[in-house]
């Protein structure tokens, strides 16, 4: 019999997810949304139309669902709409669940920034239970983001990776030697549908890593490709902290806050490294996109290697 998966939130991240899953074919999908989407449903998707604040309209549109992906994000930090959609899958007898995470190590960050602060919640509702399976899925940054930004397939366009190659200037935190983890969203994408072809136990925690690199090699991979210099600022760890602390002792500016905090972490191994999986079998098939070949293969006006 086919799974039925219902997904909330189809943007950002969501719209790669959607992808996969449809060009797998395995599956029928459902799309929570609180509104409805022509696009989708002409992609042969159910839109399920919801008020997220309410338990029984969830309940309603999670009839029938096996598996229930969250992605949704841009949420007031004292939001229950994960809370709300965990509590109508356990209604409905919801075998599987993965809550919106697709970020950094979890194990490692339980706090510091009141816009995820929704997630850290959820995620010991989760911890609490023994109902419904679930994983939650770590992608560090999306190297979506080393893009130009009208060349971006769903993910925003407001955000710049710290070394931009569209405008040829980076902001280096830290020495910029420090290990980080890009990750392919469409590859998250096909993490995902791998996971669910799998009838193995779900892990806790599943880790879904692109490269593994630094900022400095960002740097000299995009030299090697355009034959131009980048414009580069470094902000050493001293100041990271005092602009995370300053930043903190105004939470007026919830946007200054969390990006003073994004960059602290952006220097940091403990936080961008993501660690391997116990099982290393899992994504067996999946060839993931590497973050010098697509530089090159975007940027490049001739093809080199890193020295």
């Amino acid at each position: 019999m086919t799974q039925t998966i219902a997904l909330a939130g189809a943007g950002g991240i969501g719209s790669h997810i959607v992808d996969a899953i449809l060009q797998d074919g395995s599956y029928r999908l459902i799309v929570l949304s609180r509104s409805t989407s022509q696009t989708l449903a002409n992609r042969g998707v159910a839109v399920r139309a919801v008020d997220y604040s309410s338990i029984p309209s969830l309940t309603e549109a999670l009839k029938g669902v096996d598996v229930v992906i969250s992605c949704v994000f841009k949420l007031p930090p004292d939001s229950q709409v994960q809370q709300n959609l965990f509590l109508a899958a356990e209604a409905n007898g919801v075998k599987r669940f993965i809550p919106s995470e697709f970020g950094m190590d979890v194990r490692k960050f339980e706090g510091g920034m009141d816009f995820v602060e929704f997630k850290r919640r959820f995620r010991q509702v989760l911890f609490e239970q023994d109902k419904i399976e679930y994983t939650c899925i770590c992608t560090s940054t999306f190297m979506d983001y080393i893009l130009p930004k009208n060349d971006r397939k769903y993910l925003g366009k407001e955000y710049t990776c710290p070394v931009d190659f569209e405008t040829m200037n980076a902001i280096i935190p830290g020495d910029g030697n420090n290990s980080i983890t890009l990750t392919w969203a469409d590859d998250v994408g096909k993490a995902i549908v791998w996971l669910l072809h799998d009838s193995r136990p779900w892990p806790k925690y599943t880790y879904v890593k692109g490269t593994v690199t630094s900022w400095n090699k960002l740097l000299k991979w995009g030299e090697q490709a355009t034959g131009q210099k980048f414009n580069v600022q470094r902000i050493s760890m001293e100041t990271l902290v005092k602009n995370a602390e300053e930043a903190k002792a105004d939470p007026s500016n919830p946007m200054k806050v969390a990006m003073a905090g994004m960059m602290l972490f952006f220097a940091s191994d403990d936080m961008m490294l993501l660690p391997d999986n116990e099982d290393r079998s899992m994504f067996e098939g999946i060839d993931f996109v590497d973050v010098k070949n697509l530089i090159f293969k975007i940027y490049g006006q001739k093809q080199g290697t890193l020295q």
